[in-house]
């Protein structure tokens, strides 16, 4: 865990995605950091977090409530938690699970299937990518070629902005995509062991969703924005941003600015 900013303010904690870490945040850490406390977490495998050989969601939704519990002991709760990606799926189950510490939630262009799992890829469509890629899935060896290229697609098609996607590409080399074997396997097959689909239903708190717009006239995914704003009402709030999936990247100040303005009244 990184901490930064103002000492007794109101704080954030900040959840990166799959192959992210700390530098996920940059532009917003160091906005934030002069009005706010920030604590970015970094899941096991990431950044400057312990090396493993695989991990998967349910391991890291252990790291998430290990960190949120430091920061209780530290008196920085309740907090507003930011998740990108998979932090979004994170995020919403620390509201759900620990209220007492989550004041908000938001979440920047979270993955959601509508079958309720982690999976990009839900249904039958998924349970065929899951038996036509098997075989690639286990050659998927720490920071190897495979591991390598799936990273350079991935943050291809992430950006719009070239330059952004450049140095990001060049900061996420700082660290080993060791959870891809597993992530990759869940991200087809749906089983995580955890079940997102009542966190959405459960959360209580206001929630912010970022999505970029890239691609689409229309939320990524629908059932999660509906649920959320059928619960929520007045405290739900959608915003589509151009930009890919790593939104607080390639839009630093649209996304920053959004951020600051939602935690200004709690300031």
């Amino acid at each position: 865990m990184h901490a930064e900013g103002v000492a007794g303010a109101p704080a954030f904690l900040l959840l990166h995605g799959v192959g992210g870490a700390a530098w996920s945040w940059k532009p917003q850490r160091t906005a934030l950091a002069q009005r706010f406390g920030v604590y970015t977490w970094e899941g096991r495998g990431h950044g400057e977090a312990a090396r493993v050989a695989d991990a998967g969601l349910a391991d890291y939704w252990v790291d998430a409530l290990e960190a949120l519990a430091v920061l209780r002991t530290r008196g920085a709760t309740p907090l507003t938690v930011v998740g990108h990606s998979m932090g979004g799926l994170l995020a919403m189950r620390l509201a759900t699970h620990r209220p007492a510490d989550v004041e908000s939630v938001v979440l920047v262009d979270p993955v959601y299937a509508p079958d309720g799992s982690a999976g990009h890829v839900p249904g039958a469509a998924g349970k065929f990518a899951a038996a036509a890629f098997s075989p690639l899935f286990h050659q998927v060896a720490v920071n190897g070629p495979i591991a390598r290229a799936m990273s350079r697609w991935v943050f291809t098609n992430s950006f719009e902005n070239r330059d952004r996607m450049e140095a990001a590409w060049r900061d996420q080399q700082t660290q080993v995509p060791v959870e891809y074997p597993r992530m990759l396997r869940e991200a087809f097959t749906g089983p995580t062991g955890i079940e997102i689909r009542d966190d959405a239903s459960a959360i209580d708190v206001p929630t912010l969703v970022l999505e970029g717009s890239s691609g689409r006239k229309a939320p990524r995914f629908p059932g999660l924005v509906n649920t959320l704003r059928e619960r929520l009402a007045d405290r739900f709030r959608y915003e589509s941003i151009p930009g890919g999936h790593y939104l607080q990247l390639d839009e630093p100040d649209r996304v920053t600015a959004l951020l600051l303005g939602w935690k200004a009244p709690a300031a």
